[in-house]
């Protein structure tokens, strides 16, 4: 009798310390969200207002030209070969395998790869500064070394944002980018008296400070050596999804750019450089949510491998996100037409194409569910809805373009694409779930 009181008190023990330890975890993760989404929510407001004072100082044309030097990094984005998608997935992968040692050899070799890419793609733009130096054009030169910059940022930036993958990690992350934004912010106030020149300034210096604290911050300080083994690993791994998040992201976005650069010119350029500055400051917000919940479902999966139970985790989340989004975007669309004319009359041309950009954060609230495609490892999974995507992208932009004009026509498309994308990701995950039961 006494063993089997032994037991059943053994029993509740280690339920109860299961218990504590959920819980535990429940309000990190809590902590966590809410640090991303307290200085999302400012960066956003941040972000929002000074993209209304860059309006207010510097005309379309201006802002299209200095848009037109970043659309070259922008497809180059795709050269870190999926090793930050590799990260983002193996991290916690491991963490759940409980295996810390290949963690930090993956870390490793994919610091090696990403700051010598950034090395090479910096000697490429130096050459194209270079060109514009001889041709006396000193604007190309300061557009083309701001770009030099920049590229750091994104590569070895993007290398060690990748590593930020634990819960209490989030926190540093979320005041770095606090940071970002508020020097971003301040650079506003130069371009009145610096123009072109502020807006290159505006773009790296940021850029540069956020590499430095990434760097002094990161949570996997290990020696960058190259080992083969691991990239390939990576590579395996990430190419294929990074390659599908690349042609959502950088791809898609730079195509955005050169189709409006070249139905409407420079002037349509710079007024959808404004539209998808506002657009990216309200995405902010499910990009946090997203950040903190991807490593979390990639654990769990690696855990129980259960579709069905991922798609339980932030099914509610999605709701409540979605909900939250589509309020904002009607919100948004009443105050334009009262604000711009307001503040920034130079681009009252581009209030249409501002109110549809607003949908896209609505949209990329509903792909939170998408971590749990990411989570399976399959490229196919992860990529055919980017290509129904792309798809419904070219052909209506194509369709629309004589009736509405070439802006319009660009994002309008775009909304309906990242909507196609949406409606496939929901139908492949129904039938994973489906294969389960």
């Amino acid at each position: 009798m006494n063993v089997v009181i032994i037991e059943h008190i053994s029993i509740l023990k280690e339920r109860i310390k299961f218990l504590i330890s959920r819980i535990t975890t429940s309000r990190q993760a809590i902590r966590s969200v809410a640090a991303l989404l307290s200085s999302n929510i400012a960066s956003s407001l941040f972000t929002a207002l000074g993209g209304l004072l860059v309006a207010r100082f510097v005309g379309p044309e201006l802002t299209g030209s200095f848009r037109a030097y970043t659309i070259p990094l922008t497809y180059l984005m795709f050269l870190h070969l999926g090793t930050f998608d590799g990260l983002v997935r193996q991290i916690p992968f491991y963490v759940g395998k409980e295996l810390p040692e290949k963690i930090d050899g993956l870390a490793a070799a994919a610091g090696f790869f990403n700051i010598r890419l950034s090395v090479v793609v910096s000697i490429g733009f130096v050459v194209c500064g270079a060109y514009s130096a001889v041709h006396h054009n000193l604007q190309g030169v300061i557009g083309w070394l701001s770009q030099v910059i920049c590229c750091w940022g994104v590569f070895y930036g993007g290398y060690l944002t990748s590593t930020y993958r634990t819960l209490h990690h989030f926190a540093t992350l979320a005041r770095i980018q606090m940071v970002q934004t508020m020097l971003t912010f301040a650079a506003v106030f130069s371009l009145p008296f610096l123009g072109f020149y502020g807006l290159c300034a505006r773009a790296a210096f940021p850029s540069l400070l956020g590499v430095w604290l990434y760097h002094r911050n990161r949570p996997l300080k290990v020696d960058y050596h190259h080992d083969t083994a691991a990239l390939k690993e990576l590579i395996k791994i990430g190419f294929p999804l990074g390659f599908w998040g690349n042609l959502y992201t950088s791809v898609w976005i730079a195509t955005e750019s050169a189709a409006v650069l070249s139905l409407n010119g420079v002037s349509a350029l710079g007024l959808y450089s404004v539209a998808t500055v506002m657009a990216g400051a309200v995405n902010s917000l499910p990009m946090a949510v997203s950040q903190v919940l991807a490593p979390r479902v990639v654990t769990a999966y690696a855990r129980d491998g259960s579709v069905r139970n991922a798609n339980a985790r932030i099914f509610w989340v999605t709701a409540g996100l979605t909900g939250f989004m589509i309020l904002l975007a009607c919100g948004g669309s009443l105050l334009l037409d009262v604000l711009v004319p307001l503040i920034m009359p130079k681009y009252v041309a581009g209030i249409a194409a501002m109110k549809i950009c607003l949908w896209f954060p609505v949209v990329q609230a509903t792909h939170l569910p998408l971590n749990t495609l990411f989570a399976k490892g399959r490229p196919v999974l992860y990529g055919r809805n980017i290509i129904a995507g792309w798809i419904v992208f070219a052909v209506t932009t194509y369709l629309l373009h004589p009736v509405i004009g070439g802006l319009l026509a660009v994002v309008t498309g775009s909304l309906l694409g990242r909507i196609a994308r949406t409606i496939v990701i929901y139908a492949d995950l129904a039938a994973l779930a489906r294969q389960e039961t």
